[in-house]
Order: structure tokens, then sequence, then C-alpha cells
């Protein structure tokens, strides 16, 4: 996969040409560079395409939506119905809540959910397939030249193919009534307090501590100062507060 960075170097690569050669050879040079890192990323992207066909493919799985996701989806579709958006509109909703908000930040950073290590030469690599996974899930069709970015000339002819199990993939997807829905947010809710051991005063603290116990004082004073929280008595109640937490974090 590293193979992908290569292409990124290109450019710099540009700037390593002996000075002493003439403007002819200098160019030749940096076209032969061109084809054989182009080549050497084509045929390592043709080694993981099986890889990243499964990962696409199991991403636009209805059968693997949880029950949340679902509810989701078919609110976005109530309320299309319900204020006659146009379907095209609609459909963007879907693509930009599920495809750009969601998969596209973990596709590129993974440790932003998951617990793995992701070396600086391979999130380069991870960042282009975020940008086909975004661009799979837009409408519009790009056009493709030399002057494309990496991403665009590795894989134009996969991108197409990935598009059209887009909609089927949201037609697919099975409705979810209100019951289902609470049903599954009680149930994560019971496994967290029982798995999770959830302290909520441990976690008052924590939020305390994180972002009141460090800016108390400027906090104060910005309620002291704005007229709107004056008349409400927002600094002499936040003073209350920070009393509280620190003789309880004292008799701990």
């Amino acid at each position: 996969m590293t193979e992908f960075i290569i292409l990124c170097k290109y450019f710099s690569l540009k700037e390593t040409c002996s000075p002493n050669l003439s403007d002819d050879i200098k160019s030749n040079r940096e076209t032969d560079f061109g084809d054989i890192f182009l080549n050497r990323l084509f045929h390592t992207k043709l080694l993981l395409t099986d890889y990243i066909d499964s990962t696409f493919e199991g991403l636009i799985d209805p059968q693997s939506l949880s029950i949340s996701i679902r509810y989701f989806l078919h609110m976005l579709d109530k309320l299309g119905n319900d204020f006659k958006i146009e379907t095209e509109v609609l459909q963007a909703w879907k693509n930009e809540c599920y495809g750009t908000r969601v998969w596209a930040p973990l596709i590129g950073k993974p440790n932003i959910l998951f617990d793995v290590n992701v070396p600086g030469h391979v999130e380069p690599c991870l960042d282009i397939l975020r940008q086909v996974f975004v661009e799979s899930f837009t409408q519009t069709a790009h056009k493709v030249n030399k002057e494309s970015p990496p991403q665009k000339l590795l894989f134009h002819k996969d991108i197409p193919r990935y598009r059209k199990l887009i909609d089927p993939f949201f037609i697919r997807v099975e409705p979810v009534t209100d019951t289902e829905f609470w049903s599954e947010i009680d149930e994560i809710s019971n496994a967290q307090r029982s798995e999770l051991k959830f302290s909520r005063q441990s976690t008052i603290h924590q939020l305390y501590n994180l972002f009141i116990g460090k800016y108390k004082t400027e906090i104060v004073d910005d309620f002291e100062d704005m007229e709107e929280s004056k008349d409400l008595q927002f600094a002499n109640k936040l003073e209350e507060v920070i009393d509280l937490m620190e003789e309880s974090a004292a008799g701990s």
C-alpha cells in the first residue's frame, strides 16, 4: 500500500534532477520517472483491489447496518416525503450523511474510533481511499486527464462501478419502527451500564476538570461582564458549583 505515496513524492523527485543537465534531458527524465512510478502505483492498486472492493461492498451492505442507521435513513425519507423534497436532493442528503460524514473520516483516519496505529507513510494511502469513497457517493461524474490527482487516475474505472451500487443500497435498507429503535437504544444503554461500569460522578468530575476547572476564573469573569448572564446570576451559580466540586474532590 505504501506504493500509493510514490506519486505524491513525484514533484520532489523532479527537484532532484541535476541542474547541469539540459532542459530537454530533464524533461525526459521527469517523464520517465512519472511513467515508472505510475505503473508501480497501478500494479500495487491491482494487488489491493480485492481488499478494497470487499471493504466498500461491506460498507454498503444493507444487512450490515445497525438499527440506528436504518432508522436515521428512513427518517430522512419521511422528511423528504413530508416536505416534498426533490429526489436528487434527498439522495444527496443520504450520500452526505452516510458516506461523507460517517465512513469517509473513518476510512481516512481509522484511529478516530479504533485502537490502531496508523504509520505516517500509510495516511496518504488511506486518504486516497477516503476520497475515492466520497466520490463514489457523489452524483456528478468528473472527467479524467493527465493532470488529475492520483486517486482519479488509479480508480477512474472503479468509481462508476461503485456508484452503481449506491442507489440499490439505499433502496434495500429495511424500515425500522419507533418501537424497534427505542428498544435497541435501551439495550445498548443497559449493556453500557453492565459492561462499561459507567459512573456518572466520575464523568461529571472529568468534564469539570477538562473544561470549567481549567478556565473557571475566565468563565466567571465573562459571566459577570455579560449583561444577559448578570440578570440570570450565572456567575454566582457557577461559583456555587465550583465550591461543591472542589469540596467533593477534597473529600474523596
